[in-house]
C-alpha cells in the first residue's frame, strides 16, 4: 500500500518506517450478500466454507496482538453478516488494537451504523467502483450503489472516519476522477485505489491496456497532488501495485524526496508487511495468494506460522529481491517495487515471473542503461 498523499507531502508514516508487524488482513465470513465481478475470494450469499468458530476467533486476538499490526482490517466476504462480529471488535479494542472495516456498505443503515460508532471501530473502508452504472452492474445488485453512499454519509454524519475503495477496470476507469471528487466532497477522508489481481472472480480481461492505465493514473496522480496540497488531512493511497510510486515520483516537484520515502515503504508486501488469515483458519502471504497455505490455526499459534524460519516459500517471499525474473529482474528499481507476485503467478504460472500489470516506460525500468 503507497500512502500517495503523504509522500507527496514529504510524510513517513510509523509503518512504513517499520516499527509495527505486518498490516494484518482478517476474513472473519466467506459469505457474502453480492456477487461481485472482481472478489479474490469467490464469495457469495449460499457459500458453504466451514468459518472459525466465534470461540476460536475469540481466542486468536491476542495471537493478533502480538505481531503488533498496525491495523486489523476485518473484511470478507461481507464482514457484517458475521454475527459475532462486535464480540471480536470488542474483543481487538481490548488488546489495544486498531480496527478497520471493508465492507460494500450495503447493510449499513442508521442501526448499524450506531453499533459500529459505539464499538469504536477506528477506519470504515466502501468499495464504490464506479458510477451508478458500471457500479451496480459490477457488484450484482440493482440499488448497491445508492446503498453504499446512503451508508457512508450516515457513518460521517456521526463522525466515524470512512473511506472509499476504488478497484479499477477497464470498464471503470472513466468514472475514476468522478468517484474520486464524491469522495472528497462526501466528507471522506480517504480514497483507496485498488489494481486488479487476477484471482477469484478477477480475471485479465477485466483490466486494463498497459498504455491506458499510464494515461489515467498521470490524470489521477495530478490531482492528488493537488489535494495533498489543498487538504492534509485527506489521504489518499494506491495498493497492489507497487509501480504507482516509481511512477507518482515523476509528477512530484521533488522526485528524490520522494523516492526516499518510497525507498522506507518497500515494494510487493505480501508475506512481510501484509499479511492475510482466511475464514477457514488457514494463513496466507496476502488475500490474493491463496494456493499456498503457510499453516492453519487451528494447528499452530499464528506467531509460530509467521515465524517459521523453515518455511522456503514464506522466506523467499520476505528475500525476493534475487528470485525475480523478466522485466522485474532486470529493473533499476526492483529493490523497492518487486512488482505484484500474485498477479505474475496468475498470469504466467510463475511466482517470479514479471508483472503484467506493470506499466512503466522502458526508460523508467532501465534508466542508467538509456540515459
Amino acid at each position: 500500500m503507497i500512502p500517495c498523499s503523504k509522500i507527496m507531502r514529504g510524510e513517513r508514516s510509523v509503518h512504513n518506517e517499520r516499527k509495527t508487524g505486518p498490516l494484518f488482513v482478517w476474513n472473519i465470513i466467506s459469505r457474502c450478500n453480492l456477487l461481485c465481478s472482481h472478489c479474490y475470494r469467490d464469495s457469495q450469499a449460499g457459500m458453504q466454507v466451514e468459518d472459525l468458530s466465534d470461540k476460536k476467533c475469540l481466542e486468536l486476538v491476542s495471537q493478533i496482538k502480538a505481531v503488533n499490526p498496525p491495523i486489523v482490517l476485518l473484511t470478507g466476504g461481507e464482514p457484517l453478516l458475521r454475527k459475532n462480529i462486535f464480540e471480536i471488535i470488542k474483543e481487538c479494542k481490548k488488546q489495544d488494537l486498531r480496527v478497520g472495516l471493508s465492507t460494500n456498505g450495503t447493510l449499513i443503515n442508521q442501526a448499524m451504523a450506531q453499533k459500529i460508532k459505539a464499538a469504536d471501530v477506528d477506519y470504515v473502508g466502501i468499495s464504490i467502483d464506479g458510477k451508478k452504472e458500471h457500479h451496480d452492474k459490477f457488484r450484482g445488485a440493482v440499488g448497491a450503489y445508492d446503498s453504499s453512499w446512503a451508508g457512508l454519509k450516515i457513518l460521517n454524519e456521526l463522525g466515524v472516519k470512512t473511506g472509499v475503495r476504488f478497484t479499477l477496470t477497464a470498464q471503470n476507469s472513466v468514472d475514476l476522477m468522478d468517484i474520486l471528487d464524491k469522495t472528497v466532497a462526501s466528507g471522506c477522508k480517504r480514497f483507496c485505489l485498488y489494481h486488479l489481481v487476477y484471482a477469484g472472480r478477477a480475471s485479465k480481461d477485466l483490466d486494463m491496456k498497459v498504455e491506458d492505465k499510464r494515461k489515467i493514473l498521470s490524470t489521477f496522480f495530478k490531482k492528488v497532488k493537488v489535494l495533498s496540497k489543498k487538504d492534509p488531512s485527506f489521504d489518499v493511497l494506491t495498493t497492489d501495485n507497487p509501480a504507482d510510486g516509481i511512477f507518482m515520483s515523476t509528477i512530484i516537484d521533488d522526485g528524490k524526496d520522494a523516492m526516499d520515502c518510497i525507498m522506507a515503504h518497500g515494494g510487493c508486501s505480501a508475506g512481510d508487511r501484509v499479511v492475510y488469515l482466511d475464514s477457514t483458519g488457514d494463513v496466507y502471504p496476502c488475500q490474493f495468494l491463496r494456493d499456498h497455505s503457510l499453516g492453519n490455526v487451528k494447528d499452530k499459534t499464528f506467531m509460530e506460522i509467521w515465524e517459521d524460519h523453515s518455511n522456503e516459500f514464506l522466506q523467499q517471499l520476505r528475500n525476493k529481491q534475487g528470485l525475480l525474473q523478466g522485466v522485474c529482474g532486470e529493473c533499476a528499481h526492483k529493490g523497492i517495487c518487486g512488482g505484484c507476485r500474485a498477479r505474475a503467478k496468475a498470469f504466467y504460472g510463475s511466482l517470479w515471473a514479471q508483472d503484467p500489470g506493470c506499466y512503466l516506460k522502458e526508460i523508467e525500468v532501465r534508466p542508467k542503461q538509456i540515459l
